[in-house]
């Protein structure tokens, strides 16, 4: 069963504001999620969060078309696999890939990895590899893909409540990340154990079109200075991570009472 008090939220990194201040008020008492593409703030990261995940990068490369060699990838992995406040990692994957694709990555993890490794259980691919997965392993990521790559779509929730019911089917008791589901609208309403965004990193600095009233307080005084502008950060990294990590999601019974209906 799952417990909210399991919960953790881990905010997607690089966060940029006030040499370093911003992304430490964001993962301090949470998780911090680090991209292999952009593991600009590990080391702060490992210092400050509580814990620490590491993505293999699959996203950018399917956004950007980045070729990423997975043996250097493993190498660079090495040097942070064994700090304590690391977690967890995203096998290798390949999002638009086949589902032969990714179980051979996910088979050819190296040995010394294997007790943090979480392999990434695509939407697109099938129950029976969610079944497997779910079998073999801790902890595995939901990554939205094919049909199913916009998240809350009707498409998408419905994929989801399969792989949900087949959990519950299964008597699984894996603990599952939500790639890219620290909205509160996909957090609140799946019983995810962990779940990521990079919302704090794109919106914070965005106070002049995004959630704009938020540190408008801040924002208008007259003159505005570069020491309101650090303040303005802080508060409004302050307010959305308060109001991200306010959000947990249903126990998996009460799910299953609440699907069955």
């Amino acid at each position: 069963m799952y417990s909210s008090n399991e919960t953790v939220h881990y905010h997607g990194s690089p966060i940029w504001g006030n040499k370093g201040e911003v992304c430490k008020v964001a993962v301090r008492g949470a998780g911090a999620f680090i991209s292999y593409a952009r593991p600009d703030q590990i080391k702060l990261c490992l210092k400050y969060a509580d814990s620490v995940g590491i993505d293999n990068a699959a996203f950018s490369a399917w956004k950007k078309g980045l070729i990423i060699n997975w043996t250097e990838f493993y190498q660079w992995l090495g040097r942070y696999y064994f700090n304590d406040k690391v977690k967890m990692f995203m096998i290798p994957d390949i999002i638009d890939g086949t589902e032969k694709e990714n179980n051979h990555l996910i088979k050819a993890v190296p040995s010394m990895f294997k007790e943090k490794a979480t392999p990434v259980w695509h939407l697109h691919e099938s129950l029976d590899k969610l079944n497997w997965l779910c079998g073999d392993y801790g902890r595995v990521a939901f990554g939205s893909s094919g049909d199913f790559a916009t998240i809350r779509t009707r498409a998408w929730r419905g994929r989801m409540d399969q792989a949900f019911n087949l959990i519950i089917k299964k008597n699984h008791k894996t603990k599952i990340h939500g790639l890219r589901m620290l909205d509160g609208r996909v957090l609140g309403n799946y019983p995810l154990t962990t779940a990521d965004s990079t919302n704090i990193a794109c919106n914070v600095p965005k106070y002049k079109v995004k959630y704009p009233d938020l540190g408008a307080h801040i924002l208008n005084r007259v003159p505005f200075t570069q020491e309101d502008k650090h303040e303005l950060l802080i508060y409004r990294c302050a307010s959305l991570k308060g109001a991200i990590e306010s959000v947990l999601p249903p126990k998996l019974d009460y799910y299953k009472k609440e699907t069955n209906r």
